[in-house]
This record gives C-alpha cells, sequence and structure tokens, in this order.
C-alpha cells in the first residue's frame, strides 16, 4: 500500500516539474517570436547566441570579454514594446559587474547579459535584444510591464580579467 502511494505521489511530481518545463519553453517561444516580430518590423538584422539577439553597432577593438571577468558597461534598457521609454541607465559613469565563470540564475546579473557580453569586444557597443526569460521574467517593470523583452544598449568600457584580478 505503501508503496502504490509513492509510486501515485512520484507521478504527480514528474507531472508538475514536466508542466512547469512546457510553461517555461512557451514563454521562451513567445519571447523569441516576439523579438523576432519586432526586428522584422524594424528591419533589424541581428546575429543570435543561446535565445539573445544582438546588433554589434561598434566593434570593440580590445580583448574579448569572458565568463569570469569584471567588466565596466555604460548601458541604456528600454522594452521592444516601448523602445521609447528608458527604464534604467547608466551613461555618465560605467557600472563595474562580475561575470559568473558559468552562466547561472544565482547572480544579479541577468542571464542575457550572461550569454551576450562574451560577444562583445572592448570599446565595442552592442545592443541585445533579451527575452524575458533571460531578464525579469513575470516581474513588473517600472512602467507595469511583465514578461518584459529587453532592448539592452551596452557600451563596454573596460575588462578586467579574472586572471589579473587581485
Amino acid at each position: 500500500m505503501k508503496t502504490n502511494k509513492l509510486i501515485l505521489f512520484a507521478a504527480i511530481i514528474c507531472i508538475a516539474a514536466s508542466s512547469a518545463c512546457k510553461k517555461e519553453e512557451l514563454q521562451i517561444d513567445k519571447d523569441k517570436d516576439l523579438i523576432k516580430e519586432y526586428l522584422e518590423q524594424h528591419n533589424i538584422e541581428a546575429k543570435t547566441r543561446d535565445h539573445i539577439y544582438y546588433v554589434e553597432n561598434v566593434v570593440g577593438t580590445g580583448e574579448q570579454c569572458e565568463m569570469g571577468d569584471t567588466v565596466a558597461i555604460k548601458y541604456t534598457i528600454s522594452t521592444i514594446k516601448n523602445p521609447d521609454t528608458i527604464l534604467d541607465q547608466k551613461t555618465n559613469i560605467a557600472e563595474q559587474i562580475i561575470l559568473p565563470r558559468a552562466l547561472t540564475t544565482n547572480t544579479s546579473v541577468l542571464a542575457g547579459l550572461q550569454v551576450g557580453l562574451p560577444t562583445m569586444k572592448e570599446g565595442g557597443k552592442t545592443t541585445f535584444y533579451i527575452p524575458a526569460t533571460y531578464a525579469y521574467g513575470a516581474d513588473t517593470l517600472k512602467n507595469n510591464e511583465t514578461y518584459a523583452n529587453l532592448i539592452f544598449d551596452v557600451e563596454l568600457c573596460e575588462i578586467i580579467h579574472r586572471d589579473k584580478r587581485h
């Protein structure tokens, strides 16, 4: 009797986990479709890397960014729904962030930036189109959007490679 209850409980857990994964997959697909539609409407040709779309506006001439590096970036953030409304920006003084050594959600650095920044070289300027699932997800932003797909304009000002940190 205990074995049957255990098997039933395990089956319920598997079904719940499976439907949660399907919901997340559906959201990333929806996010990507909205970004693709935005890019097509605005005649923007973007490269892609792990669900992130990006346009290199200025290719940097410095070293390549790597996971584990500390980087100083200037940025502006808007959404594809309201591209003319700036939600956040650091354009005067660069903000330093530490990229984790591997893609993780256990950091304050958006997953979309963890994927995108290593495509850049120091001195580069890139526009990233980040799906909500790689950004703030269901969290409500300043403009009351949830599941907001971001437009993240980044200037990579400086790289401090992990092997050069003290």
